[in-house]
């Protein structure tokens, strides 16, 4: 639930806040000027950071990590300085997220005793930080480094540093390497020493990986075995969502089977769970080998549309894969067979483009993947088209045409995303670190109340009820009822609706939901283990009926979608 701040503290806060966020604390110069607020001069270290943990409106989260180095500072304790940069990393982005890493990790080094978390940690969110900028190389090496710290001594970091290693491994091409640390994954989470709970799901994990591997290594049988697993153990838990992904792996595994018609069925079924998770990396996947099949099967009027929107979601979504190229190659050659010079042209740009990104960020295998059709062909054949449009079409000059086309289309890319993004990231930093207090007026506890025709016994009887209620997080029950929880406090349900919209204004479902959400939040907050979970596990957690419900009324909450929350949390609250 959301902590409320004590008034005292929030006027010595708001007295500091602007000489806290005008220092810059990337230089010991800075930290030695800080001043500590009186309050918090006696505050161990250990309070600084379950106080950070807990500012669930994030207003204090500046002061507790600056406090937090200075004391260390004070101390002349590198360690501690190191922590209290980490969490200011956490807080953080961009250039100054990695400043902040960074000069945790040249302060961990400094420690003369061995810490299992430090510089691990900082090391694997400089991954992180990599990973989400698409420079996997370096990914690639800040990973090796968490893990070649903590396989020794600690065993969770260390294999979540190795299982991102094979992500990346898998994704640059190199599957067999990938398989080895999917496999020796999927075996620690099944072993008694795995620090992961026993729930099916952290099973499923290393299965969808594995599945996928095989069928990139032509073990096509072998990732069908797999992928029926996955399914089996999915619908056991009627988990959906990881059902419709192992149905997603069966259909592009199908797909290399050559059994067209049933890879076409499958990805079709998947589609729309993948489009309702805004999973636009496997959106994209999806819908290249669905337009595949249809070329196969000879609906190439079919294919060209799933390449087509494959385009259009290329607008927007931040990275490419490689395989990406299939669906503008398709493009190009079907508007050469008809003569389509403008078209033939306008894809012909685009795959430029999608391979100038691809040699960037996939710089490791990119010879490989665009042997058979590289870039500088592609400007020749380019020129060629322009020549001949020049020479068939006095009218019009189409080499202009298409620079200003190419010029409008990446600009307006650029500014789209660039308002998608930011609109995106100010609802979520408006949920974590929201400005003010988020505190109501105290009808409850300061105020008299209005319902005149309610007995002062009859009140007190809700009030206390109520406050009891939330303590014991009853709301977690997804039997909850306006019925069954008037008869718990010894009232009616008439009297508690009443009370509920008048000092709450809300109805009765709101308020449950609203009590939900807000638990939810503070959970993934908190919780790396429960970020893990899926959104139906997430939604049965916290008491609703079904994931679809609890998304709704995680959005009519909070204006951005769960799924979009836990991936910002997992980027920035490692």
């Amino acid at each position: 639930m959301i902590r409320l701040l004590q008034l005292g503290f929030f006027v010595i806060f708001i007295s500091s806040f602007s000489q806290i966020q005008k220092e810059d604390f990337s230089n010991i110069e800075e930290v030695n000027k800080f001043k500590i607020p009186d309050s918090l001069k006696e505050i161990s270290f250990e309070d600084l950071e379950n106080r950070f943990y807990q500012d669930s409106l994030g207003i204090h989260e500046v002061l507790y990590s600056k406090t937090y180095i200075k004391k260390g500072f004070d101390r002349k304790d590198s360690l501690e300085m190191a922590k209290g940069y980490y969490l200011l990393s956490i807080i953080s982005k961009d250039s100054l997220l990695l400043s902040f890493l960074n000069k945790g990790i040249e302060l961990s080094k400094k420690n003369p005793t061995k810490d299992k978390e430090y510089p691990a940690i900082l090391y694997y969110n400089k991954g992180d930080f990599y990973f989400d900028n698409a420079n996997y190389k370096e990914a690639l090496n800040n990973y090796f480094i968490s893990f070649n710290l903590t396989k020794d001594n600690n065993p969770l970091l260390a294999y979540n540093s190795k299982f991102n290693i094979g992500l990346l491994k898998s994704r640059i091409g190199k599957h067999k390497e990938a398989l080895d640390i999917f496999k020796e994954f999927y075996d620690y989470v099944l072993s008694e020493r795995s620090e992961y709970p026993k729930e099916y799901f952290h099973k499923l994990i290393p299965l969808l990986s594995l599945s996928d591997t095989y069928t990139k290594l032509s073990k096509l049988d072998t990732a069908t075995t797999i992928n029926k697993e996955g399914i089996k153990i999915s619908l056991l838990n009627n988990d959906n969502d990881m059902y419709y992904y192992f149905v997603m792996n069966e259909g592009v595994n199908l797909f290399f089977k050559k059994q067209y018609n049933k890879s076409r069925d499958s990805l079709k079924k998947a589609l729309p769970n993948l489009i309702k998770l805004e999973d636009q990396s496997n959106i994209l996947f999806c819908r290249l080998y669905l337009g595949k099949s249809y070329f196969e099967l000879g609906k190439k009027e079919k294919a060209i549309l799933q390449f087509k929107e494959i385009d259009s979601l290329f607008r927007d979504f931040k990275d490419v894969f490689p395989e990406i190229r299939l669906g503008y190659k398709t493009l190009i050659n079907y508007y050469k067979e008809k003569n389509d010079k403008e078209n033939q042209l306008l894809y012909l740009d685009k795959l430029i483009i999608v391979d100038s990104i691809l040699s960037s960020n996939y710089k490791y295998i990119n010879d490989r993947i665009i042997k058979d059709f590289e870039t500088k062909n592609l400007v020749i054949e380019k020129e060629k088209i322009i020549s001949n449009l020049n020479q068939s079409n006095s009218l019009k000059s189409t080499s202009i045409i298409s620079l200003v086309a190419i010029l409008i289309i990446l600009s307006l890319v650029l500014i789209f995303n660039y308002r998608k993004r930011k609109n995106y990231k100010r609802k979520f930093e408006q949920l974590i670190n929201p400005k003010g207090t988020n505190e109501k007026d105290p009808k409850l506890e300061n105020e008299k109340p209005s319902l005149t025709y309610l007995s002062e016994d009859i009140l007190n009887t809700i009030k206390k009820g109520l406050q009891q209620f939330k303590y014991n997080k009853e709301y977690l029950n997804k039997n909850t009822s306006i019925s069954n929880l008037a008869k718990s406090i010894d009232t009616n349900s008439k009297y508690l609706s009443v009370f509920i919209n008048q000092y709450e204004q809300k109805k009765f479902t709101d308020y449950i939901n609203d009590l939900r959400i807000e638990y939810t939040i503070e959970k993934l907050k908190s919780d790396k283990m429960f970020r893990k979970y899926t959104i139906k596990a997430i939604a049965e957690t916290v008491g609703f009926s079904n994931p679809v419900s609890f998304s709704q009324a995680f959005y009519k909450k909070t204006s951005i979608k769960p799924s979009y929350f836990i991936k910002k949390l997992e980027s920035s609250v490692k």
